[in-house]
């Protein structure tokens, strides 16, 4: 599975949106197979302060990384 871009996320968010889905509360996965979900609480951050949290991600290098939630 290749991770989302941020512009791929824009694009999918602005769909959502467009079928009136736009208030919807955001869940994500705990994980990249889906064993788990919980609720999506922050914006966007730099990588470089959790680059040592960051797992199973396809960069190790902070300034290709962004979190999100």
């Amino acid at each position: 599975m290749k991770q989302i871009t941020v512009k791929e996320l824009y694009k999918l968010c602005k769909e959502q949106i467009d079928e009136g889905k736009g208030n919807r509360m955001i869940v994500i996965s705990d994980d990249n197979e889906g064993n788990g979900f919980h609720g999506m609480f922050y914006a966007f951050t730099d990588a470089d302060e959790f680059i040592d949290d960051i797992h199973d991600s396809q960069s190790e290098n902070p300034k290709k990384l962004i979190v999100l939630g």
